[in-house]
């Protein structure tokens, strides 16, 4: 790496003091993991009273939320909501999933955590509008299935509002013929014009929405950051490192039926995440 490469990096580390302080305390699959970074940094700066997870899976980005918010003292609320039986993308689940997920919160994000084991269309009751200032679409990536998170879950987002969206990058190159049943870039590039926006390519890519106009002049920042090249890269490295660490515990993910033998795309993206890592890594 170059002098000013390194200067460049530093410069950026000090930008981001919540991406540089904390460390993923639970790693469980792949999918989303190099975007831990960047949500420690979006909630120190967006201090959410209450976030709302679509989609929560093994409870990686999840936990990862939960974490953020006891890092920084908040009093706030975390709700993962999932029916754990899966999808067209990921299966069938087994219900030992959601009782590790479950037991995990309990013990570790007690008064924090909640899992919430509904219907994305029949939980939205719980909340009342305005009140959510941090959600995560990352259920069924259909276009027509994200187009109704979003637009369904819209209503409830607070002044304050960010949108995540994962899988903005998902592409038949990157991911084969499964990618031909994702939605999601389609529907962000039709919302996105509406907002302040930004978004990453790394890990399967990270849409990102500031629907609330009251949402804070930090949050904005990173909006700003995100036109340089050095703040694209910077995240990218962080999330690499993450993927790596990943990579190099040897996790036996559960094969779910669409990820049958012939075709093992769990294995191609942990093998991708470590290709990515140690290039990203290596610069």
């Amino acid at each position: 790496m170059s002098t000013v490469a390194i200067a460049d990096t530093e410069a950026e580390a000090q930008r981001f003091p919540w991406a540089e302080q904390l460390s993923p305390q639970l790693l469980k699959s792949p999918w989303w993991i190099g975007h831990i970074p960047f949500a420690y940094e979006l909630i120190g700066r967006l201090r959410p009273a209450v976030i709302v997870e679509l989609g929560t899976y093994s409870g990686s980005s999840f936990a990862a939320f939960c974490q953020a918010v006891t890092a920084c003292g908040l009093p706030s609320r975390c709700y993962g909501i999932d029916l754990w039986q899966g999808d067209v993308h990921m299966g069938k689940f087994e219900d030992d999933l959601y009782h590790e997920i479950s037991a995990y919160m309990a013990q570790t994000y007690p008064g924090v955590a909640q899992l919430v084991r509904e219907d994305f269309n029949r939980a939205v009751a719980q909340f009342a509008d305005g009140s959510i200032d941090l959600l995560h679409i990352d259920g069924t990536h259909t276009y027509e299935a994200v187009s109704n998170d979003f637009h369904t879950w819209l209503p409830k987002m607070s002044e304050r509002g960010v949108i995540l969206f994962h899988d903005v990058n998902v592409t038949v190159e990157n991911a084969g013929s499964a990618a031909l049943k994702f939605g999601v870039r389609k529907l962000f590039d039709e919302v996105k014009g509406r907002y302040p926006h930004l978004e990453f390519a790394h890990c399967w890519g990270l849409g990102v929405l500031v629907v609330g106009p009251a949402a804070p002049p930090a949050v904005h920042e990173l909006v700003s950051l995100s036109g340089s090249p050095a703040f694209i890269q910077y995240f990218a490295a962080k999330g690499a490192e993450v993927s790596k660490r990943f990579a190099d515990m040897g996790v036996a993910l559960p094969v779910h039926s669409p990820y049958s033998a012939d075709t093992p795309l769990w294995r191609r993206a942990v093998n991708k995440l470590r290709r990515i890592a140690d290039q990203v890594l290596a610069t």
